[in-house]
């Protein structure tokens, strides 16, 4: 039976939304005791569908989750510095085609392996500077 409700678990953490068995399933959000949170769509506890998570000193993720992780589609903005990615998440990982903007105003455009830039891309800097071609471990090849 679906029913509002809420919970508070041993930790300090507490839930608000739907529940079946007492078990998060549908809309609901988590908070947690060092200020993060995450919120959206529960399947059987686990989050599944749309979703936004602040990690409390790290940052704000939006987009796709599948089973907890972010995982298709999303974008991650980072606490410390503002720099935001856009694109694609593969297992908790930036990975696949996305836009990073850095805080000094670079943008690159292209491909990211494990969080770095890797295969083919384009940086584009502040001062009107252009690297478009290969990227390896984050570095520019040609």
């Amino acid at each position: 039976m679906e029913k509002e409700g809420k919970m508070t678990l041993p930790d300090g953490s507490g839930y608000v939304g739907e529940l079946v068995n007492g078990i998060p399933h549908g809309k609901g959000k988590f908070t947690y005791p060092d200020g993060g949170s995450v919120e959206g769509d529960f399947v059987n506890g686990l989050l599944n569908g749309k979703g936004k998570q602040i990690i409390s000193g790290v940052g704000t993720y939006e987009g796709d989750i599948v089973n907890n992780e972010f995982h298709g589609k999303g974008k991650m903005t980072w606490a410390d510095d503002g720099t935001i990615y856009e694109g694609d998440f593969f297992k908790m990982n930036i990975h696949g085609k996305g836009k990073m903007t850095y805080p000094d105003g670079r943008v690159y455009i292209g491909d990211f392996v494990e969080m770095k830039r890797q295969g083919k891309g384009k940086m584009t800097y502040p001062d009107g500077k252009v690297e478009e071609g290969n990227w390896k471990d984050g570095n520019f090849i040609g």
